[in-house]
């Protein structure tokens, strides 16, 4: 742990609040009255959202708190105190940023003029001398409940422009703060290497690769809502989960993945092409394994994926612009490719699979770490060719050397059955620049590609080879 003591956590609903209040957690009752769902990005009750977070933020300053504000898919990973204390007493405000790009080469704020991108309050600093402005903030964030508040709360910090250089106070330059809210409020940019956004530690991996701990990982930059917010913890090994999730009780599969590295840059160029048959050539093989696991009642450790192109919600390159991306993808989140929320809603996930990075996890137990047999595996799914594995119950950990393409093994009205059931497993890419202003540049990965016919998640048949379709 990280020996916090001054924390406190708001419970969104009854339940919350009893469970918190029985493991001794410091929490107090936000009931909203809401939903205890998943709020949904951009919906009328995630918006609703933003009102109940700005009377909290109220009371706390009006308390004369000082407070540091985190989402609950905000992970604090280090105490952030220290590094706060080192922009006070002129701070004001210390926000975080979607900005994709370091701006310095140091752990001090971002260059305010660079960094251009939102602000994102799903992880800020707040001094009790900012109550006017934040009040502002709640007048507009009642006044416009369609608007997104953390857009509002920009636009009121805005106001007046935003001085980047007062001669007065030369102090705040050399810390890199800046004024905003009519010259009246210090506001600082915390490093995006270190205050992290989905994408910064997950896929671009700022702080792995410069060698530092994050204070904070917000899952932003994600495809899958919240199942897949947990599993990029998991993916990261941040994520707690009780015993019993390390230890299935029939044990786990994992097998060697054939990776199409000479796919990957060709030429110095990665096209959306060579980035489908790269990932199709990896979806043949998960296709099989999860058949494989099914019928030996193993969970199956997902191998770790390799992405040619990035994710976004725009057009672009292959890179999200402004992001210090290098390709491939890899490790490539596995909701880039599959529908984390579709299975999850459907059926118990963890019945299903464990992250790539299971294994590597110290939470699993040494038996199930050191029990392990590496296997060639089965010609076929045929009971025949499955028997020779079933005699391997006592091993925790079975590793194929290689997965074989499998499904073409069923028979026919097998094939069928088991397209029934996995067809809307994958996600989709995005995006191309679309054909026309109203047409989608998105394009539905098929789990099934390489059948001739099937038909695909969209319900379209193929009686052809499949090739990358934007849409629907």
């Amino acid at each position: 742990g990280l020996g916090l003591k001054n924390y406190l956590i708001g419970a969104m609903d009854g339940s919350a609040l009893r469970l918190l209040l029985a493991r001794k957690i410091p929490v107090f009752d936000m009931e909203s009255g809401l939903t205890t769902a998943d709020y949904g990005w951009g919906t009328k009750t995630f918006r609703q959202l933003g009102l109940r977070k700005c009377e909290l933020i109220i009371r706390l300053l009006r308390a004369g708190a000082d407070p540091i504000l985190t989402d609950a898919d905000a992970l604090i990973t280090r105490d952030p105190s220290p590094y706060i204390r080192r922009f006070l007493p002129e701070a004001q405000i210390l926000v975080t940023s979607d900005h994709l790009s370091s701006t310095v080469n140091d752990d001090g704020l971002e260059l305010p003029e660079k960094a251009y991108s939102a602000w994102n309050i799903g992880y800020f600093y707040l001094s009790h001398t900012t109550l006017p402005a934040m009040l502002h903030w709640q007048q507009m964030c009642a006044e416009h409940p369609t608007l997104w508040d953390q857009n509002l709360f920009k636009d009121v910090l805005k106001l007046g422009g935003l001085k980047f250089n007062d001669p007065t106070r030369p102090q705040l330059k050399r810390k890199r703060l800046f004024l905003g809210y009519n010259q009246t409020v210090a506001i600082g940019i915390l490093p995006v290497a270190t205050f992290c956004s989905g994408h910064t530690y997950f896929v671009q991996r700022m702080p792995q690769r410069r060698g530092v701990e994050p204070f904070s990982v917000h899952t932003t930059f994600q495809y899958s809502g919240a199942p897949g917010k947990t599993h990029r913890l998991r993916e990261a090994l941040l994520w707690h989960d009780e015993p019993a999730y390390y230890s299935p009780p029939n044990g786990v599969l994992v097998y060697v993945p054939m990776i199409m590295w000479q796919l990957v840059r060709p030429l110095g160029k990665m096209d959306v092409h060579a980035h489908f048959e790269l990932v199709n050539g990896q979806l043949r093989q998960l296709r099989a394994a999860f058949l494989l696991a099914k019928r030996l009642k193993r969970v199956l450790v997902l191998p770790r994926l390799v992405c040619g192109l990035d994710r976004f919600w725009a057009p672009h390159n292959g890179t999200i612009p402004g992001s210090q991306n290098a390709l491939p993808v890899d490790p490539c989140p596995a909701d880039h490719v599959l529908d984390l929320e579709g299975l999850a809603r459907d059926q118990n996930i963890s019945a299903l699979l464990r992250e790539y990075s299971f294994l590597d996890n110290p939470r699993v137990p040494a038996q199930v770490r050191t029990s392990i047999r590496s296997v060639p595996p089965p010609r076929s799914l045929d009971e025949s060719d499955l028997q020779p594995l079933r005699a391997f119950t006592s091993i925790a950990v079975l590793n194929l050397t290689s997965m074989p393409d499998l499904f073409s093994t069923l028979p026919p009205a097998q094939q069928k059955k088991e397209q029934e059931v996995m067809r809307l497993w994958t996600s989709m890419w995005c995006c191309s620049t679309p054909l026309t202003k109203k047409s989608a540049g998105h394009i539905h990965y098929d789990m099934f590609f390489d059948m001739i016919p099937h038909i695909d998640k969209q319900r379209r048949e193929w009686d052809r080879p499949w090739e990358p379709v934007m849409g629907p």
